[in-house]
């Protein structure tokens, strides 16, 4: 019964140990366009990518990190990011969209990611995904719904409280 005792409280200490090395408390973007992510415990660790990225952001839980990667011109010579990167669980994925995705932000205190979609002049799509397992959980056209009717994790609602 000792031993029992013995491997559980040890069981719940690595994993508090582990959930505390999960946690981040800073990303950022160097010079060369890499991520950075800083662990509570301040290692900073480094993401490899070809390509450059931009605007960094810390899910309010300090659990996920996500930033924009800049995609190459298009035939109408307009630059901008066509995919987001979110960090989470020991793992970068990606969510695309195209032509641009113009913004994302976290909600739920950073278990869901939404992104804006579209062009650079007129109306797109907002879409909301599960941070953890980037399913795909509402989507709305911004040209069919209208600002007072959207829902509150849309940052073009009128009832849009962010964390």
């Amino acid at each position: 019964m000792v031993w029992i005792r013995i491997a559980l409280a040890a069981s719940a200490l690595a994993l508090s140990l582990h959930v505390e090395a999960a946690a981040f408390k800073d990303v950022y973007v160097d010079d060369g366009g890499q991520v950075h992510l800083v662990t509570a415990a301040g290692k900073d660790l480094r993401i490899v990518s070809k390509s450059a990225a931009i605007n960094p952001q810390l899910a309010p839980d300090g659990n996920s990190a996500a930033w924009l990667v800049m995609a190459r011109a298009d035939a109408k010579g307009e630059a901008g990011a066509n995919e987001v990167r979110l960090y989470r669980d020991g793992k970068a994925r990606a969510i695309k969209c195209e032509p641009f995705i113009r913004d994302f932000w976290f909600w739920k205190g950073g278990s869901r990611i939404a992104i804006d979609c579209g062009g650079s002049h007129f109306a797109g799509r907002e879409n909301l995904y599960d941070s953890a397992t980037l399913k795909l959980l509402e989507s709305f056209d911004q040209a069919t719904v209208p600002t007072e009717k959207r829902p509150e994790w849309s940052s073009s609602s009128d009832r849009y409280q962010p964390d």
